[in-house]
């Protein structure tokens, strides 16, 4: 059963002024509008690397295996979209809103996330190589047995999230910093214990 539009709505704004404490969050309209062609093209023919599509409407949509690399993405809401084996590399996904997102095996890498929300979002096998969270916002989400290689989750607001078989190599974490060495085959559980428990 989806959220509704107002519930959707409430949920957004507690979430931005949590943010807001911690990073001087603020949802505010871009400039610029996104390109509504490029989100014509995403939608029709599922590549759209480098394409303009900040603060688009992408709720629901089937963005599976999806090209978006290079994008921008900023305040886009990807509210239940399925994004399983997408592409967003090097996009940035700033303010982004991927709540109930699915984003399965889909690649991150040198991805921008600040202030980005994840709440109910799986990453499951994700691949978050040197991509850069910033005040990102996670709870109940699954990055079981994703690849957080040199990321930088050194200043993410975290409620809660599973990162139970998760790569941490090089990884600058709110728990540890693991950028000058690797600890062999220990997961996200071993390596931060209260990952899943939240931030104190």
């Amino acid at each position: 059963m989806h959220i509704s539009d107002r519930v959707y709505q409430k949920q957004l704004g507690l979430l931005s002024s949590v943010l807001a404490l911690v990073g001087g969050f603020a949802i505010a309209s871009p400039s610029q509008a996104f390109d509504r062609e490029a989100l014509t093209q995403l939608i029709s023919t599922g590549d759209c690397p480098r394409c303009n599509l900040s603060d688009a409407d992408l709720r629901r949509l089937d963005l599976s295996g999806a090209n978006l690399a290079g994008a921008n993405l900023t305040g886009a809401n990807f509210y239940s979209s399925n994004l399983d084996g997408a592409d967003l590399s090097g996009a940035d996904l700033s303010r982004a809103y991927l709540a109930k997102a699915s984003a399965i095996s889909a690649t991150f890498d040198g991805a921008l996330l600040h202030e980005a929300i994840f709440y109910d979002s799986d990453l499951t096998a994700a691949s978050l190589y040197g991509t850069r969270f910033g005040n990102a916002y996670i709870e109940d989400s699954l990055f079981v047995n994703a690849v957080l290689i040199a990321a930088d989750l050194s200043e993410i607001v975290l409620v809660s999230g599973d990162f139970n078989g998760a790569i941490l190599c090089g990884a600058e974490m709110i728990y540890g910093d693991y950028r000058y060495g690797c600890l062999g085959e220990a997961s996200g559980s071993e390596i931060a214990p209260d990952l899943s428990g939240g931030k104190e």
